[in-house]
């Protein structure tokens, strides 16, 4: 095998094995159909978003437990054939378990390092 496919082939498995999960906090429901192994759609190496955003709210009205973004050999196979100008992946949420108390607010998501001013605004 000559070394550039081999070198190709590794870099193919090795794109299908990154993966980022966001947690809310809340304990696990259903994932609804539509939003299990979405095709999620990205330019320059997943740079800029062509898929927009997911309205979590509409979604899952009872709140979000997890957000999961991951490539598969398909997008990965996807992403190489076009120098990752292409970089699509799959995205799946997953609703928090119905009835949970406790739950956050419904708007306003936030990551824990962009907290809101309890200020009020002049």
């Amino acid at each position: 095998m000559p070394a550039l496919t081999r070198a190709l082939s590794l870099a193919l498995l090795a794109c299908g094995c990154a993966q980022t999960t966001l947690h809310s906090g809340l304990p696990p429901g259903d994932s609804p159909s539509p939003y299990t192994d979405k095709w999620h759609a990205a330019f320059l190496f997943g740079l800029v978003e062509a898929s927009g955003p997911y309205d979590l709210e509409r979604i899952c009205p009872e709140g979000w437990s997890e957000v999961t973004l991951q490539p598969d050999a398909f997008t990965a196979l996807a992403g190489l054939v076009t120098l990752f100008i292409y970089s699509p992946s799959r995205v799946t949420i997953v609703c928090a378990a119905p009835g949970v108390q406790g739950a956050p607010p419904r708007t306003g998501y936030t990551l824990p390092q962009a907290r809101r001013s309890t200020e009020p605004s002049p």
